[in-house]
């Protein structure tokens, strides 16, 4: 399950590059960003794989700040509004890039990304522990009153936290609430 972010001012050029994604098998969620702000939010609320960014977002120091925050988790590919030349690294893309080539670029960043999620969690499943916690998260209890209502210690709770995050990439409590009402893990009336 290989997660990617656009981030593209050109709506013309983040839909191109969107259902190019699409033709891959091994992308399974794509999420989109047309402004810095957009891009910080996106980056708040999960943690892609891969982020396809435009340098003209990336070049803002604010850009580069809130991608380099995050870049120990993901790969990041550059979008060029020019032609590149042709020493350049796999991790760069232009926008005069043909079908073919951007399809293999891409391809092969997805093929990489694929097997190190894969070494890194053999899973996405969550346990049932960790679906445990999760539901008690979403239905807004504090780490100690999921421990008391579990019998676990709090570190258990933080712990299990931690590998819920890292698995689904979700990072905020009304993010993982989403995720627990989509996945039927509690019922949107539960919630208070």
């Amino acid at each position: 399950m290989v997660k990617i972010l656009v981030a593209e001012p050109s709506y013309l050029v983040r839909k191109g590059i969107l259902t190019i994604l699409n033709e891959l098998k091994a992308v399974t969620k794509v999420e989109e960003a047309s402004n810095l702000d957009d891009l910080q939010e996106a980056l708040e609320n999960t943690i892609p794989h891969i982020l396809l960014v435009n340098t003209t977002i990336s070049s803002i120091p604010k850009g580069d700040r809130i991608i380099k925050k995050y870049l120990l988790e993901m790969d990041v590919i550059s979008i060029f509004n020019t032609p590149l030349p042709d020493q350049v690294n796999e991790k760069s893309i232009s926008i005069f890039d043909s079908k073919a080539i951007l399809l293999n670029k891409l391809r092969d960043q997805v093929k990489n990304n694929q097997k190190s999620v894969k070494q890194l969690d053999t899973s996405d499943d969550l346990t049932d522990r960790e679906k445990d916690v999760l539901q008690k998260v979403a239905l807004g209890k504090t780490n100690k009153e999921v421990a008391n209502e579990l019998f676990i210690s709090t570190h258990t709770v933080i712990s299990h936290r931690k590998n819920i995050t890292r698995k689904l990439g979700i990072k905020t409590v009304s993010g993982l609430t989403v995720y627990a009402i989509l996945n039927q893990l509690i019922k949107l009336e539960d919630i208070s």
